[in-house]
């Protein structure tokens, strides 16, 4: 990659002196969250201001991390960084006796030897690596500490990568973690799913684990999404719950997992049955909507890691077939939508209603 003229590298992010936007390439993706107008480098190296005057949003950026909040996101969102805050203090708690060098380190090793990160790194080996072909530029949303993207491009080399998350303590981890460990993230954006701050047509592909059912408002961030995909572009879901209506009433009660959790993290916990989800996904999304193009069951026992219970649960599910897991048993499911194109999306919505006044 070639220096600009001024001597710097594009890649350092910095704008010349007559005040043009860099030419780094993540300059040709983001826009204001409040208004959609150009995002420009404001006084020094890391403000972060609106072109558009009247719409006065300003934020900034560390490195390779750009704040690009709204300027309000509601409580359950707050709780996301509040929750991780809290969890890292508590490591603080038992590391007071080590160098601030040392901590990040000891706090590093937390993330890397939790469960989460060994099942989700078996999974893209065993699994998503061999079932699926990527290329071009991604986004991962609420992508956490960041291992995901670290992982797409650990196994995907040729693809660029913003890997984003609503929680500012998530971002600065994913930067950290993505240093110790070596990881190639492009870049690492503090953003909302549902007020994406992303031009048109940037990505090539998307990504995301287990965060859709987290969102107060899952159809505006498929909207988002579907916004910021090129034309025949692909969204990769992985890891949300399927379940019954019926099972459903106790998992979200303040007796089953998700209810329980819900009151401890104070975020989010929304369930949906496997219909529901492929209506979101086909149907409520959007105008032009998406398209399913793979959907799979992830039962294997070597990626539940989180305790030996539910190890042998999804051990005993695993022997079960697709058409009883269709019928609500709890498991988790992962699905590769396309961006529709208008006439495809036209003539398969046209069948749908079709389909649905002939049973009428």
């Amino acid at each position: 990659m070639k220096d600009n003229a001024d001597g710097r590298h594009p890649a350092d992010g910095r704008h010349p002196a007559d005040g043009r936007r860099p030419r780094d390439w993540i300059w040709d993706v983001i826009v204001c969250p409040e208004c959609g107008n150009d995002i420009r480098l404001g006084e020094n190296e890391q403000a972060l201001v609106c072109t558009n005057d009247a719409c006065g949003y300003r934020s900034e950026r560390t490195g390779r991390a750009y704040n690009l909040l709204p300027l309000e996101i509601d409580r359950f969102k707050q709780a996301e960084n509040d929750f991780r805050t809290e969890a890292i203090e508590r490591y603080a708690d038992a590391a007071k006796q080590m160098t601030r060098t040392g901590y990040t380190t000891y706090k590093l090793l937390n993330v890397l030897t939790d469960f989460f990160f060994t099942s989700e790194y078996l999974f893209f080996r065993d699994t998503f690596a061999k079932k699926y072909n990527l290329e071009g530029r991604g986004l991962e949303i609420g992508g956490a500490t960041g291992q995901h993207s670290g992982f797409l491009k650990l196994f995907y080399p040729a693809t660029e990568m913003v890997m984003s998350d609503v929680a500012p303590v998530n971002i600065a981890l994913a930067e950290e973690l993505a240093d110790l460990v070596g990881f190639q993230t492009d870049y690492f954006v503090v953003c909302d799913a549902e007020q994406q701050p992303f031009r048109p047509g940037s990505f090539d592909f998307m990504f995301s684990s287990g965060m859709l059912h987290h969102l107060g408002d899952l159809q505006r961030a498929l909207r988002q999404g579907h916004c910021v995909l090129k034309p025949g572009g692909r969204w990769y879901i992985i890891n949300e719950l399927s379940i019954g209506a019926i099972p459903r009433l106790y998992w979200n009660s303040r007796w089953g997992e998700k209810g329980k959790w819900a009151e401890v993290a104070r975020i989010r916990e929304n369930s949906y049955t496997l219909q529901e989800w492929k209506r979101f996904f086909t149907e409520e999304g959007t105008e032009e909507g998406f398209r399913i193009v793979d959907m799979y069951f992830h039962t294997n026992p070597a990626h539940k890691l989180r305790n030996w219970q539910r190890s042998a649960y999804y051990a005993f599910i695993s022997r079960l077939p697709d058409a009883v897991l269709k019928m609500g048993i709890p498991c988790e499911v992962c699905f590769v939508l396309e961006k529709a194109q208008r006439e495809k999306a036209q003539r398969e919505k046209a069948q749908r209603e079709k389909a649905q006044r002939e049973k009428a």
